[in-house]
């Protein structure tokens, strides 16, 4: 088995049974030349969707609901999993904080296998932090014309925010109606239309009442990595439904314009934290 060169990553699951996953590694040396867009499907992959534990505890059965490769956008494939500590870091209060991942061979990455740290929560969660915690799934996007008002909705494949008790975010926003590949490597122009549109990345969260802000770790290409993106975001009073806002922006006429996402709650605080 060969390991990958500064493999990076978040893996996300919630007592709800709600899943996320984003990954990104480098390629081994001496890997052959791929184009641009060949390379950000070689260096990085992801999912979001639902799992379940098989009976005995030894394997993990996933549907995905949005994915990085299209042809993963509506699956269902398993995976085994064992779970153990790191002895070097042990603790008298430990928990099992070693999850080892490997693929089936019914997905692109038959027989990869992904070797997950657990990350405990930010102590003293503060009540802004503990509202926004979960899994959040895209219903429409709006873009708005503050001088004019008028709007332009756009609505996107099975689409998810999270945010981690632990001070992270990850983010697949895959577009509509993209087309399956003829195999699991595409060529570039197959791999600059799958990712057309795609927005995905996770990385570190920082949450102020009313503010949140993404620091990206990894991501496909389009937001670069070490910017910090800022987000206006409000809770409904039931609880059930966000709206997360854009600063605003100038467009080419001088007019301010926003971008408004409104998300539908699929977990809480309650599925995130252990009891």
């Amino acid at each position: 088995m060969t390991s990958m060169p500064l493999p990076r990553g978040l893996l996300v699951l919630d007592s709800a049974g709600y899943i996320f996953e984003g990954v990104q590694h480098g390629r081994p040396q001496g890997a052959p030349a791929l184009g641009d867009r060949q390379t950000t499907f070689a260096t990085f992959s992801g999912f979001w969707g639902t799992f379940q534990v098989d009976a005995g505890g030894q394997s993990v059965t996933i549907n995905t609901r949005g994915a990085v490769h299209p042809n993963l956008q509506t699956a269902q494939f398993a995976r085994t999993f064992t779970i153990g500590s790191d002895p070097a870091k042990l603790s008298p209060t430990s928990h099992p904080a070693r999850l080892v991942m490997t693929a089936g061979a019914s997905e692109p990455f038959a027989g990869t296998r992904w070797t997950w740290e657990r990350v405990p929560p930010v102590e003293n969660l503060s009540p802004s932090y503990r509202q926004v915690v979960g899994f959040w799934e895209h219903t429409i996007e709006k873009r708005i014309n503050l001088a004019t008002g008028a709007s332009d909705d756009t609505t996107r494949a099975p689409s998810v925010i999270v945010y981690t008790p632990s001070g992270y975010v990850g983010v697949h926003f895959p577009p509509r109606n993209r087309s399956k590949l003829a195999s699991d490597q595409p060529t570039e122009e197959e791999a600059r239309a799958a990712l057309a549109g795609y927005i995905g990345y996770f990385g570190a969260l920082t949450v102020y009442p009313g503010q949140v802000f993404h620091h990206p770790l990894a991501n496909i290409g389009l937001i670069a990595n070490g910017n910090t993106i800022k987000r206006f975001y409000e809770v409904s009073s039931d609880n059930t439904t966000a709206t997360v806002t854009f600063p605003a922006t100038g467009n080419a006429q001088g007019q301010q314009t926003t971008t408004s996402v409104t998300l539908k709650r699929l977990s809480g605080v309650d599925q995130m934290l252990p009891r």
